[in-house]
């Protein structure tokens, strides 16, 4: 199975009723496919079959079979794990550098145990070294935020640690740290350079000062490989004085994530980078692509199988993926959920076809209910995908709203059409009021709010009130399909209606100011509406002019989305880390249903049928 032919993928869970509305025994299934962001990567120095893989936003992610099944660990299930390692000195350690914390196992990932926090180093930890003479003393990289930066040592295969950051700059981003193969000097890549220690991590000395270096390698006779973001791979030889060297593609701003050297193979190195594997069989000097055929994908980390020469490469939309056969084809497993999925849409006109926006790979289609997915972005640019609106009266016609506006699609998403507006915001929600007229939110603070009256070919900006705040978040935007000039959208900190199709505005009242309202939808009762936000569910019953609380069960609940039967009144909403919740009053009451969700990060919901629902969750 080729990745080519292989279906890519995301996080939705299908949650499943029975036919008289209750749960079925396992309330969340997985429909598919696997994929995100794998962005470290590491094998079992005992057993090549097992490997690890840090993601994005959906923690750490083990396989027995050399990747081709995956299944999540506990490790701290929604955070980005920027890299991964085995110790050499027992293959039951193994180490995870997050966004919040560095992470450790001593039972081959079946619990873990905070080693390192914010309290004693920045939020990002970006990158593992084992010393090669003394496999206990490990070496991590860390990302300054505020907090001291640089490189951390232990000497206890992790279990404990203290700083080595003697010379590096307090604001200097390190994102890579290796060991010189005679263990004589450590080597790390930064924001502002390359840094060096002959003291086993006690100074450090700036020896590529101006260059922005993202990963850093060593390998036989004191050979240095440097990954930049713009000037390719750099080598030396003394550490001195670095190269530029030959590369079969146009390097100018691409970034070099990973160097891998083999230890058993001479001269032979792999590095990755957006849409490639390079491989190298003369120490550094010349780079071919060992991968071919890849579209929007950054190669985030990589692995080597010594004996095999099998090679694994986490990507930043499809996984990990994997070639045994020196780069000519490339296979991935299965299980690993961890896209971000930010909204979902059942094509009314065919109720088996599902697309799903995600950040890193842009639109999923899925003709069969989600059995199967594959990627739909052909002519689309921008792959953060916000929003979907099916056209009222003309099956297969879509709209899409991106990080760079919108775009259309006439043949089922098979093909998109970007449709400029005046200024291409965000574009987070869509709704159709007629078979012309389009509205679009974009939650910036410039053109918040936008207008289609050819459905959706050319856009007009709708002026709104001065913002309150110039934050972005996912804000809410609703229209009255019974009065589609009654619209409102909010700010950071405020909810304005219009029933003049934006002509003027009026701040509705009974929100707190301190709330961020996140999605709002009609409910069965005229007039009546819900608002999600981030302190709890309120309910308006005059088409939004004023909100009360909608019970006390949500009061301190950050709801994400909320959805409405429109023919059972039932109302669905999602919360972050507290999953489904469920009113069969009109809100008044509230109860949790389906048990605890796979992932805390609800993001998107949509109603696929009367008896189950879908939903995305980030990582």
């Amino acid at each position: 199975m080729t990745l080519r032919a292989v279906v890519r993928s995301l996080f939705v869970s299908l949650l499943l009723f029975t036919a008289a509305g209750a749960f079925a025994a396992s309330a969340w299934t997985p429909i598919g496919p696997p994929g995100g962001a794998a962005y470290g990567l590491s094998i079992d120095p005992k057993d090549a079959n097992v490997l690890y893989a840090g993601t994005y936003s959906g923690g750490v992610w083990k396989s027995k079979d050399g990747g081709a099944n995956w299944t999540r660990l506990t490790a701290q299930v929604d955070e980005t794990m920027n890299a991964v390692a085995v110790s050499p000195a027992d293959s039951r350690v193994v180490l995870a550098a997050g966004h919040a914390g560095l992470y450790r196992s001593a039972d081959a990932g079946a619990t873990w145990k905070t080693v390192l926090d914010q309290k004693q180093q920045q939020p990002a930890m970006t990158g593992f070294a084992f010393d090669p003479t003394k496999p206990t003393t490990v070496y991590v990289s860390s990302d300054s935020d505020g907090f001291p930066a640089g490189v951390f040592k232990s000497t206890d295969s992790g279990a404990t640690w203290k700083a080595a950051n003697g010379g590096i700059h307090t604001n200097s981003r390190v994102w890579g740290v290796a060991v010189a193969r005679d263990a004589s000097s450590l080597w790390a890549s930064s924001s502002d350079g390359v840094y060096q220690s002959t003291d086993a991590g006690g100074t450090w000395t700036n020896v590529l000062a101006g260059k922005i270096a993202h990963s850093v390698a060593t390998g036989a006779d004191g050979l240095v490989l440097v990954g930049t973001n713009v000037d390719g791979i750099l080598r030396s030889t003394d550490g001195k004085n670095f190269a530029e060297t030959k590369i079969d593609v146009k390097m100018s701003g691409k970034i070099v994530y990973a160097i891998l050297g083999s230890t058993a193979t001479p001269n032979l190195f792999y590095a990755a980078i957006p849409n490639r594997v390079l491989r190298s069989t003369d120490n550094g000097r010349t780079w071919t692509t060992f991968s071919r055929g890849f579209d929007w994908i950054n190669f985030r980390s990589l692995a080597l199988d010594e004996k095999s020469g099998t090679v694994w490469a986490g990507s930043g939309r499809d996984g990990v993926v994997k070639s045994a056969d020196k780069g000519a084809t490339w296979t991935t497993g299965a299980g690993m959920l961890s896209l971000q999925v930010t909204s979902l849409l059942v094509d009314p006109s065919s109720a088996k076809r599902i697309f799903a926006g995600t950040t890193q790979g842009g639109v999923h289609r899925s003709e069969d209910g989600g059995v199967t997915w594959e990627l739909a972005n052909e002519g689309v640019d921008d792959r953060s995908v916000y929003s979907f609106a099916a056209h009222p009266s003309s099956p297969g016609t879509f709209l899409m709203g991106t990080d760079e506006g919108a775009y259309r699609s006439t043949d089922s998403g098979t093909t998109w059409t970007h449709v400029k507006g005046g200024c291409d915001p965000v574009v987070q929600n869509l709704q159709f009021t007629s078979t012309k007229r389009v509205w679009a939110h974009s939650g910036r603070d410039f053109c918040q709010v936008i207008r289609s009256d050819d459905g959706g070919l050319t856009w007009q900006e709708v002026k709104t009130p001065r913002p309150d705040s110039s934050m972005r978040g996912y804000f809410a935007f609703y229209v009255d399909p019974k009065s589609p000039d009654h619209i409102m959208f909010n700010t950071y900190r405020s909810l304005h209606w219009s029933t003049d199709a934006g002509v003027t505005w009026t701040e509705a009242t009974g929100i707190p100011s301190t709330s961020q309202i996140q999605s709002i939808v009609a409910g069965k009762v005229p007039e009546s509406l819900f608002a999600a936000t981030n302190l709890g569910i309120y309910r308006s019953a005059d088409n939004g002019k004023t909100w009360t609380a909608a019970g006390t069960a949500t009061a301190r609940l950050n709801v994400r989305r909320v959805v409405v039967d429109a023919n059972s009144g039932t109302i669905w909403a999602g919360a972050w880390s507290d999953g489904i919740l469920r009113s069969t009053d009109d809100g008044k009451t509230w109860s949790r249903i389906g048990g605890e969700p796979p992932h805390p990060d609800l993001v998107a919901l949509t109603m696929e049928s009367p008896k189950s629902l879908l939903v995305g969750f980030d990582g």
